[in-house]
């Protein structure tokens, strides 16, 4: 059968699309609309016109699921909703329009979904794993193979451009702003021994996206002091980073660097020096919940 997830985060919207058949799961196809729901609240409201670009974007991955011969689809929405008042009417208005029920899910089940997904296709002993979206941040903490710790911190790419007003690139001030943020909120998790950190999300995706375009390395990790060295790079010319953004991020050249940033201090924090890329998602380990509590078949 084919069966789809859609996430809807605070920076885009994903619909992925899987075929399970024979007890194997695999991705067929991923659909990406920018949503920016974190420019559309208000006072802890998501204003009139967020709710039309979700109805809108919701609308067209249900035409794409119809189109892929999907069978059934599975939406849930992380930090986008659960930080808002009106989040029940939301869900009622995209009901509505589309006939799609919409879970909003916890801060502790997006990291532990996330991370469900990790430890399927990994074996580690110690790690963390984190999970940078536009609203906010998901850590977990892997001691002897086993997830110790499961968090959900109140930071995201997106989120922390709007709250610092940052453009593209962030003004040395405002680095600053994002290492209080991030330091504030994840330095209670730092690890006693150095695990490194492996990183999922878009925004990891556009860090590694941008690292290995400029300096031509293929690597599937980079150390933080080749990371904060290519950010002082392309601060120094910030024609060059604002080009390279838009090229190779496209849908979030305005908040990838401030989560490139967002990334190295939270290293510092944990106490890790190496950043590894890390490709397993929420959506893969929600598919898989979804078989393991027997919803699919």
């Amino acid at each position: 059968m084919k069966f789809a997830i859609i996430d809807i985060g605070s920076n885009t919207a994903k619909a992925e699309i899987y075929r399970y058949k024979h007890g194997r799961l695999s991705a067929v196809a991923k659909y990406v609309e920018r949503d920016m729901i974190a420019d559309h609240k208000d006072g802890g409201v998501l204003d009139a016109e967020g709710i039309s670009v979700l109805i809108n974007i919701m609308s067209g991955f249900t035409a794409l699921c119809a189109e892929n011969g999907v069978d059934r689809i599975f939406p849930y929405a992380t930090q986008s909703l659960r930080g808002i008042s009106n989040a029940g009417q939301v869900c009622r208005s995209i009901k509505e329009a589309t006939g799609l029920d919409v879970t909003v899910i916890s801060g502790e089940q997006e990291a532990r979904l996330g991370c469900e997904a990790f430890l399927y296709e990994n074996d580690p002993d110690d790690a963390i794993l984190s999970d940078m979206g536009g609203g906010s941040t998901e850590i977990n903490v892997i001691r002897g193979g086993s997830v110790v710790t499961s968090v959900s911190l109140p930071f995201g790419s997106r989120s922390l451009c709007h709250g610092l007003g940052i453009g593209i690139f962030p003004t040395p001030a405002q680095i600053l702003e994002i290492k209080n943020a991030v330091m504030t909120c994840a330095g209670r998790y730092r690890q006693d021994n150095e695990c490194e950190l492996y990183a999922g999300g878009g925004t990891s995706a556009g860090l590694f996206r941008i690292y290995r375009t400029v300096t031509k390395e293929t690597e599937r990790s980079v150390t933080t002091r080749a990371l904060s060295g290519l950010l002082s790079e392309l601060g120094a010319d910030p024609v060059r980073a604002e080009q390279l953004a838009r090229k190779y991020t496209p849908d979030r050249y305005d908040t990838v660097y401030a989560g490139m940033y967002a990334h190295l201090f939270l290293c510092e924090a944990l106490g890790s020096s190496v950043i590894n890329h890390c490709k397993t998602t929420c959506r893969m380990g929600y598919a898989r919940r979804l078989i393991k509590d027997g919803i699919l078949k």
